[in-house]
């Protein structure tokens, strides 16, 4: 297949012309299966914070009981945040730039019950038995596990399950 002598130089000419000479790309991390990456709140409407971030075409959204759970309910518009999402890219924790995400906490265990309205999540471990409370977006992630599975459940500084992982 051919192409018309022009075409290749304006492709090249529109994909050099994304980003500005000496524009500072953002540094993403990642921490395990984990990307995390800063945002600027762009705007707070009835407690939902909507944060624009550099790669995004729409913002993302925290919903009022995650911002109160990682205490940014005096958050501001302008402020950067950094996000925490998993591999499906589902928000897992966010916090202010001037302090970095609390430890996560890993238990490894079989589950011995999981809530139908994603809510609630009882692992059995060697040391007993444990329930824990579900973040709202990680609970779709239990619609296809069963009870006995053997699981690694996520959590955070809160003690809620932010992820789970079925056990090899």
């Amino acid at each position: 297949m051919r192409y018309p002598a022009f075409l290749v130089p304006a492709v090249a000419a529109m994909l050099s012309a994304g980003v500005p000479a000496g524009a500072e790309q953002p540094t993403p991390f990642v921490q395990s299966a984990h990307y995390g990456f800063s945002g600027v709140i762009s705007k707070i409407h009835s407690g939902m914070i909507f944060v624009q971030t550099e790669t995004s075409m729409q913002p993302r959204v925290i919903s009022p009981t995650k911002a109160d759970r990682v205490g940014l309910l005096d958050a501001k518009v302008g402020e950067t945040l950094n996000l925490l999402v998993d591999s499906g890219n589902v928000l897992m924790d966010v916090s202010r730039t001037d302090r970095f995400f609390p430890e996560h906490r890993f238990v490894a265990g079989r589950i011995h019950y999981a809530d139908p309205y994603w809510s609630e999540i009882q692992v059995s471990t060697p040391e007993g038995s444990a329930s824990y409370e579900v973040d709202p977006l990680a609970g779709s992630k239990l619609s296809v596990l069963e009870e006995g599975m053997p699981v690694t459940i996520e959590l955070d500084a809160d003690n809620v399950m932010v992820d789970i992982h079925r056990a090899r």
